[in-house]
């Protein structure tokens, strides 16, 4: 499974590419909540780490990895912003899905592990892609070993490689290229 590092550079990645204005009287702007807000929605699926930890009971890619919790979390937050920050509902929905989906699309594409239960309570059939992207985490092996080292290696050469076309995407969009 993807770590934080490859769920929060997808974050952000994405949010880059997303409209930027969710308000409705072009006074609120998500950005200004700063890089958190995305990066925060893009990781929150792995936080059923907590009650994991507390109760011993396995929890992780259980419910926060299914679209019906994707779905009613983004229905809350945008709720919630919707109420305090006077943004558009829709937009911040829209937004909040997309990012919370970029998670559970990632840890779709991992190697090991039994997939993702994605229309659970609909069916208890597990979906996993054909093509691995990230390689297999062995959390019963050591800290040092040297599996983690390349799974934290690979990682960090996807991060590089997005942010490296987000880069490329501004400079080039921005740039007088087209005249």
């Amino acid at each position: 499974m993807p770590s934080p590092i490859a769920h929060s550079v997808s974050g952000y990645v994405l949010a880059k590419f997303l409209p930027k204005n969710l308000s409705k009287n072009n006074a609120s702007h998500w950005w200004n909540l700063g890089n958190f807000y995305p990066v925060f929605v893009a990781i929150f699926a792995d936080f059923d780490f907590i009650p994991q930890f507390i109760t011993g009971e396995r929890f992780h890619r259980g419910i926060t990895h299914t679209l019906i919790f994707a779905i009613g979390f983004s229905l809350m937050v945008g709720w919630v912003m919707n109420y305090f920050r006077q943004s558009s509902f829709k937009q911040l929905f829209l937004f909040t899905f997309i990012l919370y989906s970029s998670h559970l699309l990632l840890d779709l594409f991992t190697a090991g592990g039994l997939g993702l239960q994605l229309l659970w309570p609909l069916t208890d059939t597990s979906f996993k892609s054909t093509i691995l992207v990230f390689p297999q985490v062995y959390h019963s092996r050591e800290v040092f070993d040297i599996s983690n080292f390349i799974s934290i290696a690979w990682e960090l050469s996807y991060s590089v490689l997005i942010v490296s076309i987000l880069w490329l995407w501004n400079n080039f969009s921005s740039s007088k290229f087209y005249e």
